[in-house]
Order: structure tokens, then C-alpha cells, then sequence
């Protein structure tokens, strides 16, 4: 499942035509390997820019193919010879007049998302005169915030995850998602990592974790496993009150934690139909033995719905939009309309034929 956002939105804002001349093309591509979702019988391009651009950067088209039609990706890939910063995502031309940066991002972004949105530029540059760009909107949650960066010169937006050519990506991802919400379950120990990034109204997800649950569970002396929240709330509507109903229950009773995953999962039919999301956490909790005044605070905690819409906008920002998402070893993985590559790929980390 798939949600419209600045990362998922259309390229035409910026459109620009091929030159001839590549730098550092295979170390490139071979980063952008390791960055974007690894997908069945995968083929990376990089096709040179000659326009002007970003102030400071090469410019690559980069287009990611893939047997499955549902997972691939075209977008560019912008590299600064001079710090090795890299940069991949959309390329958004500002209007050039006379108003402040803020200012032009936003109408930028607002007219893109047919949205009213704000924009703050930091004050302080990064590498290569780079400058953060925090966009928020409104939503019925609270406000929602995408990341970016203006160029130097202060005519592009840039959105998308940034590293570094000298850093794999896959080293980085972990502590750029924050994992302090995760819950981890298996073996601390383990040499494979996985994490799950999944939305409880998903129906792909409710498919994905029937096939993977089992096989987690069988082998947890070899995984250390970790579970990530990522509720498309724009698009399903009970998907974030199920998140916070699973945040709380990891703080009240953690050892019902996966019950309750298992709960939800199996039964997504009848709690889309339920007239209140709260009544179906409120029943299960009563079901279960869990206090349900703590976790009722917790559930309808402020704070906890920001640290979630957060949470969110982290996973956005390292270009993760579509659920579920698997990581094996820092190497995000494409799942399908199947989930066959990602399942064979976590059956062959933790050595299962």
C-alpha cells in the first residue's frame, strides 16, 4: 500500500535531459543499490544530467527496474563530488521572486499537495550550503512533517533520504529510523537483523504476517527482530489508533504485545467493521487481563500521537512509504503483491530452506 507524499509525488516539477559524461558511475550505483528496496532480478541506471540543477551536485536520473511491476523506482540521484554527500529523491524548482525561502517552499509544496502547508528552513547550513526544510500540514491526527533540504543557491527543494558515498547506507538506516518505539522480540545475539515496518489496516500486511509470524516465532534463536509501527493514516482510516493501541500495550503489559499484533491481524474484517476502534482495544484489553485505565491514558495521549506521526515522518524520510516493509541486515526489501522475494530472503538470512 502506497500513499501520496512530497517522495511519491510527480517528477515533472523538475524535468531534465541526459548527458554523456558519468563520475564515479559504479560506486554510485552500487551505493544506490544498497539504498533503495532491494526487488526480484533488480537492474540500476544512472543516467547522467547536463542542466543546471542543485547548486553543488552531479545530478543522475536513477531508475531502479524490476520483474515485479510493483516495486522498482524512477527518481534522481544527486552527488557532491567534493564531500561525497549524496542525496536521493525529488527535485523541486522554486519560484524565483523576491519572497523568503519559507515562503517559497511552502506555496511550492502547498500547490504539489493541494494542501495549505508550512515551511521552516534551518538557519545553520550543512554540507555543500545544504539547508534543513521542515514542511508540515495539517492532518485530524495533528501536524504531520516532511523533511528536506534547500541547495545553496536556494532554488531547489530536495526531498529524499541523504548519506554518504563513504558510509553504506545499510549502516545508517537503523539509527536514522530511531528504533526507540520498536519492540524486539528473539535473540539479542543473533547476526540477523530484521525489522518490520507494517500498518494494522493493511490487508497486505494481514497476509504478510500470517506467512512470516510463523516462521519468526519457529526461529527466534536466530533472529533478533524488531516490529516498527507505520500506520498510512491519510489512507485507513483505524490504522493509527491501532498504533497507538499497540504502543501503549508494549508499555502496560509487554508480554500480551504480540498477542495483540496477532489479535488485529487476524481479524482486520471485523475491527474495520467495529463503530470504534477504541471499543475493539478496550475488549481486548478486558479479554486479556491488561489494565485498560493505563492504557486508556496512554492511547489517548497528545504526546503519543506526535511521537507516532513522528515515528512516521522518520520512515518517510529514508523514503519507506508502502507497507509492510522488511529490512534484513540494514537492506530494505521490496515486498510484492506476493511477498515470495521477501520471504525467501528471510528464510535464506536465517538459513531455512
Amino acid at each position: 500500500m502506497i500513499r501520496k507524499t512530497l517522495l511519491t509525488a510527480s517528477l515533472a516539477l523538475f524535468t531534465l535531459t541526459a548527458s554523456a559524461a558519468p563520475t564515479n558511475l559504479g560506486a554510485l550505483r552500487s551505493w544506490a543499490a544498497k539504498a533503495l528496496a532491494s526487488c526480484p532480478d533488480s537492474t540500476i541506471a544512472l543516467d547522467p544530467i547536463e542542466e543546471p540543477g542543485p547548486s553543488g551536485f552531479l545530478i543522475y536520473r536513477l531508475t531502479e527496474k524490476s520483474s515485479d511491476p510493483s516495486c522498482g523506482r524512477e527518481t534522481f540521484l544527486l552527488f557532491s563530488a567534493g564531500s561525497g554527500q549524496i542525496i536521493i529523491g525529488n527535485i523541486l524548482a522554486l519560484p524565483l521572486d523576491n519572497r523568503s525561502a519559507d515562503v517559497r517552499v511552502a506555496d511550492t509544496a502547498s500547490s504539489l499537495m493541494h494542501q495549505s502547508m508550512t515551511a521552516s528552513v534551518g538557519a545553520f547550513p550543512l554540507p555543500d550550503g545544504l539547508r534543513a526544510v521542515s514542511i508540515t500540514k495539517q492532518t485530524k491526527f495533528g501536524p504531520f512533517v516532511y523533511h528536506g533540504f534547500l541547495d545553496a543557491s536556494q532554488q531547489f527543494l530536495l526531498v529524499g533520504s541523504r548519506g554518504s558515498l563513504y558510509i553504506d547506507p545499510r549502516s545508517s538506516l537503523t539509527q536514522s529510523l530511531g528504533m526507540e518505539n520498536a519492540v524486539r522480540r528473539g535473540n539479542p545475539k543473533a547476526p540477523v537483523k530484521i525489522i518490520e515496518l507494517s500498518d494494522f489496516e493493511c490487508p497486505t500486511c494481514g497476509r504478510a504476517h500470517k506467512e512470516i509470524e510463523p516462521l519468526i516465532a519457529k526461529h527466534l534463536a536466530k533472529v533478533d527482530y524488531y516490529r516498527l509501527d507505520l500506520p498510512l493514516f491519510e489512507n485507513h482510516e483505524w490504522a493509527l489508533p491501532a498504533a497507538l493501541g499497540a504502543r501503549a500495550i508494549a508499555r502496560v503489559a509487554p508480554s500480551k504485545y504480540w498477542a495483540y499484533v496477532n489479535f488485529i491481524y487476524g481479524n482486520q474484517e471485523a475491527v474495520g467493521k467495529s463503530p470504534s476502534f477504541t471499543e475493539v482495544l478496550k475488549n481486548f484489553c478486558e479479554d486479556h487481563d491488561v489494565d485498560w485505565k493505563r492504557v486508556e491514558k496512554l492511547y489517548s495521549s497528545p504526546a503519543e500521537k506526535q511521537s507516532l506521526l513522528d515515528q512516521v515522518s522518520r520512515a518517510f524520510d529514508n523514503g519507506i512509504n508502502s507497507t509492510p516493509t522488511y529490512i534484513v541486515n540494514g537492506q530494505i526489501l521490496g515486498y510484492g503483491p506476493s511477498g515470495k522475494f521477501t520471504i525467501d530472503a528471510i528464510k535464506k538470512a536465517i538459513g531455512v530452506k
